[in-house]
């Protein structure tokens, strides 16, 4: 059908072939399939949470580090200013969803360690784990290589 001329009414792309991964009438119950989003800001959140993995030092002292002068400025006449006018911002709101449904909310303000406690503690809780290949096959996504 993708001859046809039809769009899709959010990306203005034509309809995507069938991949033969569409559940089946007669497969059972039906399934959700996920696909892959052609998205820049997809791309980029997944970037900086990969940096955020990679360097977890550097990211948490330098959210510390935006976290101190924010505050800083929260304290001047224009830093009450923007707060006041973003008290009941919806997109405060939704930038806080964001926050919180992604790995960002691991970083601490005030951190103990130079490494973000949360990332530790998932270390020692997936070394503790008796199953850790197939964990770490999950987690990176290969999950037909199980042992």
């Amino acid at each position: 059908m993708s001859g046809t001329g039809r769009r899709h009414p959010a990306t203005g792309r034509p309809p995507a072939a069938p991949s033969g991964d569409e559940p089946r009438a007669s497969a059972g119950p039906p399934r959700l399939v996920l696909r892959p989003v052609d998205d820049p800001l997809v791309e980029l959140l997944r970037h900086a949470s990969l940096l955020l993995l990679k360097h977890p030092v550097a990211a948490q002292a330098a959210f510390a580090a935006l976290v101190a002068e924010g505050r800083r400025f929260g304290e001047t006449a224009e830093g009450r200013r923007w707060k006041a006018a973003l008290a009941d911002s919806e997109l405060v709101r939704r930038g806080h969803a964001l926050w919180e449904g992604s790995l960002l909310k691991v970083l601490e303000e005030e951190a103990e360690s130079p490494l973000p406690t949360a990332i530790l503690e998932a270390v020692v809780q997936a070394a503790s784990r008796r199953d850790i290949t197939a964990l770490l096959q999950r987690v990176s996504g290969d999950e037909t290589a199980r042992s």
